[in-house]
């Protein structure tokens, strides 16, 4: 009579890096080549930001990031951990997975790629929200929402790739790594 909740949804193929390298000593290979991928898609997301605020808005998320120094190192630092385990628990875990729910149920009749349809556009709409999310730390800047869909959405389809096809660990680790590296690193040489 009444069908049994799961959370994510099985069809959708959710599974974690972690619990399987726990579970399965064969699994850990894996899950370390996932963490370094995690950290190096993590860094070269920074490196796309970076290039694309240059090329596309003349540098300016540059003085961002130099307002960033006024915050002592352990602020810094908490800033990194909170907003990358929250966001992607939010935008990821939360946002994405419930969308690509509502999408698969859907979807599940009309095509044997529902699954896949469903990921992808999840993805895309999640980082379109987790752009508009940071469009207030823009606030003095041209454009800020334009600004903040198009950088920090090329992140959020980074870490919706790695949420979706790593696990969600692989998306924080990612997370992590971009925003330690700008504002543990990056902030004390501009």
């Amino acid at each position: 009579m009444f069908r049994r909740f799961r959370w994510p949804p099985r069809e959708l193929g959710l599974a974690t890096t972690a619990n399987l390298a726990l579970l399965a000593t064969d699994q850990r290979q894996r899950f370390a080549r996932t963490c370094l991928l995690a950290i190096a898609l993590g860094l070269l997301t920074v490196l796309m930001m970076g290039t694309l605020d240059h090329f596309v808005f003349a540098g300016a998320s540059l003085e961002r990031i130099r307002t960033l120094a006024r915050f002592s190192f352990a602020q810094r630092t908490g800033i990194v951990l909170f907003s990358a385990v929250t966001e992607e628990v939010v935008y990821r875990l939360i946002i994405a997975t419930a969308i690509a729910a509502a999408l698969q149920a859907v979807l599940r009749k009309a095509t044997s790629q529902s699954a896949m349809i469903a990921m992808w556009l999840s993805i895309i709409a999640a980082a379109l929200l987790f752009g508009l999310a940071h469009a207030g730390n823009l606030q003095n800047m041209p454009h800020p929402y334009l600004r903040a869909v198009t950088l920090n959405g090329v992140a959020g389809v980074v870490l919706g790739y790695l949420y979706w096809f790593r696990g969600l660990e692989a998306a924080v680790l990612a997370h992590l790594a971009a925003d330690a590296f700008i504002y543990l690193i990056v902030v004390n040489f501009i």
